[in-house]
């Protein structure tokens, strides 16, 4: 497998977390380059592996690996979000281990016309799914002023959404914005503190995530893991920032609780039970070792959880 294509972030970690067992079914919710499903398929002889991913360019680079593996690895496209619908219709109730490795591939990145990077001139795009219809360029020239602000706040956490999206509606009056180089310009204008090259990854950020509703989709594929893993079975989740991170921990946290009350009452009456035991008490960060290797890597966080026997 050529790495250089997606370089897998916690590969060795993510391995030992799923702890892989003889004959077992295990999902790679996202292929990306695939790193992850050869590590996973390569570590055991007898498993069966699933892979998800949106991306057309992931399918591509995954005929190889199909090829390879044959009746042990099906790599389907679809967001994770399906994940419970695409195992029904292949006859798979339960699993016994799931890894995500959110964000976006190092691919994904590296191709400039896909517009995910301020780094290239290039059409404001951002689709991890190129069929579906808004793109980056249609959220920046139509979206009113309230939401735009919305978006840079809640998805970015940019302090100067305010000014920033103030002057892409001044700027789209003029002339339509097309390039992520233009937009990098606006936001490097529009923000008064030093930290503009932080600005403009944070507002790309946003962005991206807004058009391919990943937080959304992580909270639905994040209850579902839980619901088709079989007892004892793992999940495992990489993120690259805070918001993702804070969704999977306020999930792991949720789920591991045995009730869910408020303080005070002298019984329970909520019948909430506890799922999951976490194994992962503060996230896995990579060491200065990893980042060097991968400079992916250095944001990312492991956050791992076993499934529990609920009688």
């Amino acid at each position: 497998m050529n790495h250089s294509y997606h370089q897998p972030v916690f590969l060795k970690q993510s391995i030992e977390y799923l702890n892989l067992k003889d004959d077992g079914i295990y999902v790679d919710a996202t292929f990306g380059g695939g790193g992850h499903s050869q590590a996973i398929l390569d570590s055991n002889s007898s498993i069966k592996l699933f892979a998800f991913d949106r991306d057309t360019d992931a399918i591509e680079s995954g005929k190889k690996i199909s090829q390879k593996y044959k009746s042990r690895f099906l790599l389907i496209k679809s967001n994770f979000s399906r994940i419970r619908t695409h195992l029904a219709l292949n006859r798979i109730k339960k699993i016994d281990g799931i890894l995500f490795d959110l964000g976006i591939s190092s691919h994904q990145i590296d191709e400039k016309e896909r517009g995910f990077s301020f780094s290239y001139d290039a059409p404001l795009d951002m689709r991890m799914n190129r069929e579906q219809a808004t793109s980056a360029s249609d959220v920046i020239n139509n979206f009113s002023y309230e939401k735009l602000k919305q978006i840079f706040w809640e998805f970015g956490e940019e302090r100067e959404a305010v000014r920033i999206a103030k002057m892409i509606i001044q700027k789209r009056k003029i002339s339509s914005i097309t390039t992520t180089g233009e937009l990098g310009a606006i936001i490097e204008n529009a923000t008064r503190s030093h930290k503009k090259i932080k600005a403009k990854a944070r507002i790309f950020q946003a962005i991206r995530i807004y058009i391919n509703g990943e937080l959304e989709a992580l909270r639905s594929a994040l209850r579902d893991a839980v619901t088709i893993l079989n007892p004892q079975g793992r999940i495992v989740v990489i993120s690259y920032h805070s918001l993702e991170d804070r969704i999977v921990k306020k999930f792991f946290q949720y789920e591991e609780k045995d009730c869910v009350c408020p303080e005070g009452l002298l019984k329970c009456n909520c019948g909430k039970i506890s799922t999951i035991k976490i194994l992962t008490k503060k996230p896995i960060t990579p060491t200065t070792q990893e980042i060097k290797k991968n400079s992916r890597a250095r944001s990312a966080k492991l956050r791992a959880a076993q499934k529990k026997e609920i009688k």
